[in-house]
């Protein structure tokens, strides 16, 4: 009998459809393999216990603390026997074996509460969502010799797109001395960001939780988009995991240097047009120039399919084997750069405050000899390091270089020391101030997306169509793994139901009138309406830095804009909540609320260093960005020059950022690609030029090395895309036996690999970033 897989409701993703990964060595035979999923009742090495007297309903346990480790998993099977009763109709085959499905587990872990702790082999389990109090799935391996007096090892995989924890993981059998958990990430397409990000590292808490875990032996894998996640949450989370193995992965978008710790075993194929092998070359070769331990394992022939790469799986499998996390006190050299609030960490050093730049902000530490350590930092304000965790003794003084200067911390050490600058000195800290708010960092509205929390509220104060209007935002809203709310035009599976989406159930909204002074303490709010049409930003509205009266917008810092014909987004804490944080989203176009919407795309897409955006609602276009401080005071944009109307259009703008990109790496031509790192329009005149550095953010620019020859077919090959060009145009006759220098940056290289099948073996993907080439270089280029 095989585990329900049914999905519930959003937004389509950059990565295609990916079969199944490659199986391991000891994979199942295909029978075992459609039978791991679990059926009904998971496998258990204990009986089902005494029948009680009368059975009792799903409460008797969601109502009981000492059962809370089977929350999650009566929430999931309750929410598949409701679905089922709905898509399949009460009294269906389907609905039937749901409903006993989960009146059998509410049965068995009523008379034996033990039961969680007995099972063994591979079956379906779920935990309750903090977010919303759902139960999200997930596949787990629990070994057959499992002793909680020996932790083992665990290798945690990533379906692709269009998969999920069951049908992308197939490879999973009955297994000794390691577990293996596959993940859903609350969707079929989530990226492993936001939500889907949460999702990953919240079930890594529970399984470690009930199980004996050995955090030194935790592994990251994945297939196509679950090679992207590979990638991605190493980079991001570095000392929670001991090595990486994307398949057919991306890399492009990450900081690399933040893998220094992180061992990678890539494996691609050179002929994948779909995710192009450039993705792992360009990351896998900067990480070994920085010092890091690094393959990529190459083949052909296989495209998109390089799951099915034999050879370089079983050598991928033996490496994974042998790597094991190094112990805290052992690393001695770091190098992190921080995209958003929710990972500013790498073993023992974290920062704790932003610079002032709406920016990335990064540390480069060195050890250097006994606690002599040298600072690198760059848009930080705080940085904090954890001595306890450090290779540094603590009965000893401590040393400290940065920008030219020496600093020496007394012995005894502190657990934790402070490093923080005022007025281009640093300095140690003695105590960290105590501020009435959480401090601001970039990221955008996917900071919310936590894995804390969170509530969308819709404003019913203004009509019955402007609330419903307002409602059906809200509506769409809960369908997001991510602040960006969701197509319905998405790609959909079989189920009707778009990749994208939340498939285990919506986000949880209310009415303005409706959320609870709980609530509001305790949760991060999506605020849907102006205060006119939403009472509870009303309540907050004198406090809150943008007030809109229908007619202006007016900023705390005494700036303004027109308000008619415009919608904003505004990330910010909650002034009735201090610790939390809300999105904002208004305006008195009710256009500006629907599906797809700007404002939230390009907020909650990627990190994202703006705070605040207004569009015009009739055109889809960029008006204004602005950006906040680590102590929410606004950045002015006085000074920064307008974009004049010869960079607005299209064209134009993607001939500026092309440009750009090839003065930064020196390179004779660079990839134009008219549709935009960014999509939308920016209106000339109003928009800035830092309004656009911050967002584009961390967008990192790479080089290709062709021949004339190379070239030559690019070029023809871009000819039948009126959209793409090379800047500038190359002579008509190139000689084909010369190297030429080409700039592409990161979110370039899909499309214009796709169109051109280029995949240059000199290639180079560097630290250089578009958005400070575009600061240093301005927007009149000649």
């Amino acid at each position: 009998m095989r585990a329900s897989t049914l999905l519930r409701l959003v937004p389509a993703l950059l990565l295609p459809s990916c079969a199944p990964p490659p199986a391991p060595r000891d994979a199942a035979s295909p029978e075992a393999a459609q039978a791991a999923p679990g059926a009904g009742v998971a496998p258990s090495s204990a009986g089902p216990g005494p029948a009680a007297a009368a059975p009792l309903g799903p409460e008797a346990i969601l109502e009981r603390a000492d059962l809370a480790a089977y929350h999650g998993w009566i929430r999931y099977l309750t929410f598949r026997a409701d679905h089922a009763d709905e898509r399949f109709g009460k009294g269906s085959e389907r609905a039937r074996h749901d409903r006993d499905e989960l009146t059998a587990w509410t049965q068995r872990i009523l008379d034996n509460p033990r039961v969680l702790s007995e099972l063994r082999g591979v079956f379906e389990w779920a935990y309750l969502s903090p977010v919303d109090g759902s139960g999200q799935p997930f596949k787990l391996s629990v070994p057959l010799d499992y002793d909680a007096a020996r932790p083992a090892p665990l290798s945690l995989y990533m379906h692709g797109y269009s998969g999920n924890h069951l049908e992308h993981s197939l490879f999973m059998q009955e297994r000794t001395q390691s577990f293996e958990v596959a993940v859903l990430g609350r969707s079929r397409g989530g990226r492993y960001r936001a939500l889907s990000e949460a999702d990953v590292l919240q079930v890594l808490d529970y399984v470690d939780a009930h199980w004996s875990i050995d955090a030194s032996r935790v592994h990251l894998t994945g297939g196509s988009m679950g090679g992207a996640g590979t990638f991605w949450l190493g980079s991001r989370y570095p000392q929670r995991f001991a090595s990486g193995r994307p398949v057919c992965g991306f890399g492009s978008d990450i900081p690399i240097g933040n893998l220094l710790t992180f061992p990678l075993y890539a494996t691609h194929s050179d002929d994948d047009f779909v995710v192009p092998v450039l993705h792992a070359r360009g990351p896998i070769a900067r990480l070994r120039e920085l010092g890091g331990n690094a393959t990529l394992d190459e083949t052909t022939g296989l495209g998109h399919a390089s799951w099915d790469y034999a050879e370089g799986n079983q050598r991928a499998d033996a490496w994974h084997e042998a790597r094991v996390r190094p112990a805290s006190k052992a690393v001695t050299r770091l190098r992190f750069n921080a995209l958003d609030g929710l990972a500013r960490r790498a073993y023992w050093a974290e920062i704790s405050e932003w610079g002032k730049r709406p920016a990335p902000a990064s540390f480069a530490l060195q050890l250097d000899a006994a606690n002599h350590v040298t600072a690198q930092l760059s848009n930080v304000a705080r940085l904090t390091l954890r001595v306890g965790e450090a290779p540094l003794d603590r009965a000893a003084p401590l040393e400290l270089s940065i920008a030219g200067a020496r600093l020496v911390h007394p012995a005894p050490l502190p657990e934790l020391v402070t490093l923080a600058e005022s007025n281009g000195k640093w300095a140690f800290e003695a105590a960290a101030p105590a501020l009435p708010f959480r401090l601001h960092t970039p990221g955008g509205a996917n900071q919310l997306y936590d894995g804390e929390p969170l509530l969308i509220v819709y404003g019913t104060s203004a009509g019955a169509s402007v609330t419903a209007a307002l409602e059906q935002a809200a509506q769409v809203a809960s369908h997001g793994t991510s602040a960006a709310w969701p197509s319905p035009n998405g790609e959909l599976g079989d189920d009707r139901v778009s990749h994208n989406q939340n498939l285990y159930g919506a986000l949880k909204i209310k009415a303005d009138t409706e959320v609870t002074p709980a609530e509001l303490a305790s949760h991060h709010l999506v605020l849907i309406g102006t205060a006119t049409q939403n009472a509870l930003v009303a309540r907050m509205a004198d406090s809150l830095p943008v007030h809109h009266d229908g007619q202006q917008l007016r900023f705390s810092d005494g700036a303004q804009a027109p308000a008619a014909d415009t919608a904003f987004g505004l990330v910010h804490y909650n002034p009735l909540a201090p610790s939390r944080l809300v999105f904002w989203v208004a305006s008195d176009e009710l256009a500006a609320y629907g599906a797809d919407a700007l404002i939230p795309q390009l907020l909650g897409s990627v990190p994202t260093g703006a705070d605040f955006i207004q569009s015009r609602v009739s055109e889809r276009t960029v008006l204004m960005v602005r950006s906040f401080d680590s102590r929410w005071g606004w950045l002015s944009r006085n000074g920064s020059p307008a974009l004049p109307q010869s960079r607005a259009g299209r064209p134009a703008f993607s001939r500026l950022l092309a440009e750009t990109a090839r003065r930064a790496v020196d390179a004779d031509f660079a990839f134009a690609l008219e549709t935009g790192e960014l999509g939308p329009a920016f209106a000339a005149g109003s928009v800035r030029l830092n309004d656009l550095t911050a967002l584009l953010y961390h967008e990192p620019i790479a080089v290709m090395t062709l021949t004339g020859a190379e070239l030559a077919a690019a070029r023809a090959a871009l000819a039948a895309k009126p959209e793409a060009h090379l800047q500038p145009e190359p002579p008509a006759e190139l000689d084909p036996r010369r190297d030429y220098r080409v700039a592409i940056s990161a979110r370039q290289i899909s499309p214009i690999v796709a169109a051109t099948h280029l995949a240059p073996k000199r290639y180079q993907l560097t630290e250089l970033e578009l958005a400070s080439a575009l600061s240093r270089s301005g927007l009149e280029l000649r």
